[in-house]
């Protein structure tokens, strides 16, 4: 293996995408879903499930493409987004959605009225108005009401747990319909909730959510939203999953929630995912568990508590799932996803590696089939598949986990933006800064840190310019900025550490200055521009503030 193509392993890059706007009505979104759809089943999309506050509130509802007579069991999917953003295509867990339609799931996932517009209770109101509709419709949907488990991240999390530990004396109900039938739930996956919202670290980092979603930051009002509030030996199962490097929702959340729920008695499962952010964003090195692997840990512990039938592990049509070294599959075969929001489709092997390296945080959306290309590196053909923010190749004469390759993208922007290289170049000769002998560049202050914290030499390559001054391709304002083989780093010193560096969309430049036609546009998208960090930390492109999601 060439030295270049060791340091083509493993780019660590962070995705952006086009959104509706942070300032948009808080009403449930009706915005193209961004959901992964599964390639299993069939999908009903905006079914009315119950009218609270005047607002029509909406799921979708998955179904196993070999469904049979018998009810199925039923997960439901609350998204994440501070309480305040977001709808039921996008989120932590719609990645999941495949593999549980796949095992014969009936999904639901459901939008939610969101602050501030809507104040706490009517997100935690609507979800369990969501659970007694299903129940209600058990025949119309052929699903059993008595196999009814909930997953969710973040604050989706939160509502999921909530809904798991609480029965109508908790006072949460609402008026959405549906009154006769009970909102519990048999099974609870919370993927990085918070469960206290009175401890001083939390409310010392989201004060301003807080206020915004509860109306207030007094004790007994936090108390009274959070799930560690009502926990007895009568809550169902819970499987908890938390990055162990989350600084949105601190690890402290789950470990207590754990803790709890054990003193009470009830089952429950925690898992600490190593080198994982808020959101399972890779912070520091691949995570651990893999991402493919937590959605298996999902979908088993459905199966151990919702499924007495159920065979772990397998798929619909029994087979487990392809090896990182198997043949591309084409469009449409088993196992891969298509995207909605630019029309193309992922599989394995190329899906294995997108789901263990950051999946849409970090490699963005497909923006093509597989294709074969001409390497511009080193001239041979290989199958690959490009992203927003980057390109991957296969090269099966390596093994893996080396079989899948990045290509070097900050290098090839570089010298076509700059064949005679940018003028204005300053090194950065703070206190602590590096001088990189192989390219003569130097790299300090916060993008070293960034450089160090983010994988460093195997995910970002070396430097190829010193810091200057450029004016950004996606908002036209200028930033200062160092190019590295395979990322570009901005600096943001308006936003707090360690978002205070951001990243380019190279995967879509390369794209559009191969092929031109300015590449395929994503559906249903608005103009402004959101930096994702993780899969629920955004920022807006008018004052790049981070929100809880």
């Amino acid at each position: 293996m060439t030295k270049m193509k060791l340091r083509s392993i493993m780019a660590f890059m962070l995705a952006t995408l086009l959104v509706a706007p942070m300032g948009a009505d808080a009403r449930p979104s009706t915005a193209t879903s961004t959901l992964a759809a599964p390639q299993v089943g069939q999908v009903q999309r905006d079914v009315t499930y119950c009218t609270a506050g005047g607002v029509a509130l909406k799921m979708d509802i998955y179904s196993p493409k070999a469904a049979d007579n018998k009810p199925a069991p039923v997960a439901v999917y609350a998204h994440g987004g501070g309480w305040t953003k977001g709808d039921k295509g996008g989120g932590a867990g719609t990645i999941d959605i495949p593999e549980l339609v796949s095992r014969g799931y009936r999904v639901a996932s459901v939008d939610y009225r969101l602050a501030p517009q809507y104040k706490f209770p009517a997100q935690i109101e609507d979800v369990k108005c969501a659970i007694r509709y299903l129940r209600a419709n058990a025949s119309t949907y052929n699903l059993d009401p008595n196999r009814i488990g909930a997953w969710g991240g973040s604050a989706g999390g939160h509502l999921v747990s909530l809904l798991g530990v609480t029965d109508a004396s908790a006072g949460f109900e609402g008026a959405g319909g549906y009154a006769d039938q009970s909102s519990r739930v048999q099974a609870v996956v919370d993927m990085f909730g918070p469960s206290d919202l009175t401890t001083p670290e939390f409310a010392q980092l989201h004060s301003d959510v807080l206020q915004q979603v509860f109306g207030s930051q007094d004790a007994g009002v936090l108390s009274k939203a959070s799930p560690m509030t009502y926990i007895s030996k009568d809550a169902p199962p819970f499987l908890i999953l938390q990055g162990e490097l989350d600084k949105v929702v601190p690890p402290a959340q789950s470990q207590e929630l754990y803790d709890r729920l054990k003193a009470a008695g009830v089952p429950a499962e925690l898992v600490m995912v190593k080198n994982a952010g808020h959101g399972f964003a890779p912070t520091g090195g691949a995570i651990s568990p893999s991402r493919t692997q937590l959605t298996k840990t999902i979908a088993d512990f459905f199966d151990q508590h919702l499924r007495a039938d159920a065979t772990q592990g397998v798929s619909e049509a029994g087979a487990q799932p392809a090896p990182l070294s198997a043949p591309i599959q084409q469009p449409n075969a088993p196992g891969s996803i298509i995207f909605p929001a630019t029309g193309k489709s992922l599989a394995p092997p190329f899906l294995d590696y997108w789901n263990t390296h950051g999946g849409l945080a970090q490699q963005g959306y497909p923006i093509t089939n597989v294709v074969q290309e001409k390497s511009d590196t080193d001239g041979k053909t290989y199958t690959v598949q490009y992203f927003e923010r980057a390109v991957f190749e296969l090269h099966p004469e390596n093994k893996p986990p080396f079989d899948i390759l990045l290509s070097l993208l900050g290098d090839f922007q570089y010298k076509e933006k700059y064949p005679n290289g940018a003028s204005g170049q300053q090194p950065n000769n703070s206190p602590g800064s590096a001088l990189f002998t192989q390219t003569g560049k130097r790299v300090g202050g916060v993008f070293l840190d960034y450089w160090k914290s983010h994988g460093g030499l195997m995910q970002q390559g070396y430097p190829i310019s010193d810091e200057f001054t450029e004016a950004s391709d996606l908002n036209g304002k200028s930033y200062t900025v160092q190019y590295f083989e395979r990322a570009v780093f901005e600096y943001h010193p308006e936003n707090q550490p360690p978002y205070n560096v951001l990243l380019s969309q190279l995967g879509t430049f390369r794209y559009r200055e191969k092929y031109g036609g300015g590449g395929p546009s994503l559906s249903g998208a608005k103009p402004n521009i959101i930096f994702i960090l993780t899969d629920d930390m955004r920022y807006d492109d008018a004052n790049y503030m981070p929100h809880l999601q």
